[in-house]
């Protein structure tokens, strides 16, 4: 019989370890880590001890010292964006089963940002981002008409984006202009001063 079932929703960084949560108050005898979609098994696990598949033998793990006393996490190295998507992880209890599925969300913040002036060009750009991100550009004084600016996004092999964008200053202008950079983590300021300085702010 299927005792509980719960969910959790994770978001965890390119390139870095992620727990998937499988916890339960008693000791588990019998378990297993599976794929959603499409669907394939990661790890099963019972008295003889566990079984990787694979493709994720290199990768995961589970803390096998630790799954007698109900903790049946998974651990993720090296997170890659094809990594999205939904894991179950079910658990065998005195003859009752236990499933939490766990919804991962990757993500690369903007980490590098850059921008510089060629002539009455002025360009902003940063790479490998993940997922896609928005750029906006505005000055100091505030502009009363649309700043015209070509933006150009390329996804790379491994699915980030790269994204750069062009703006045509006005001859004499005297404005100060600054590109801004965003993800749902985080976003990033690049602004070119009167005196062609350069000045980064990480939100």
């Amino acid at each position: 019989s299927l005792l509980s079932v719960s969910e959790t929703s994770m978001s965890c960084v390119l390139n870095q370890d992620c727990i998937l949560p499988c916890r339960i108050r008693n000791e588990i005898t019998n378990m297993k880590w599976e794929r959603q979609y499409p669907r394939s098994l990661i790890v099963s696990y019972n008295h003889r001890g566990s079984r990787y598949s694979e493709s994720f033998r290199s990768r995961a793990s589970l803390f096998e010292d630790q799954i007698s006393r109900g903790n049946g996490d998974l651990l993720l190295r090296g997170v890659k964006v094809d990594d999205e998507g939904e894991y179950e992880c079910t658990a065998k209890i005195n003859g009752s089963y236990y499933r939490h599925y766990s919804d991962l969300t990757v993500e690369a913040p903007v980490s590098d940002i850059r921008i510089h002036q060629d002539g009455n060009r002025i360009t902003c750009s940063s790479e490998g981002i993940y997922p896609q991100p928005e750029l906006t550009w505005s000055t100091e004084p505030p502009s009363n008409t649309t700043l015209q600016n070509r933006t150009t996004v390329h996804q790379t092999e491994e699915k980030l984006y790269d994204i750069s964008s062009s703006l045509t200053v006005p001859d004499g202008s005297d404005r100060i202009y600054s590109c801004t950079i965003r993800t749902r983590r985080n976003q990033r300021r690049a602004t070119l001063t009167r005196a062609g300085q350069q000045i980064y702010t990480k939100f």
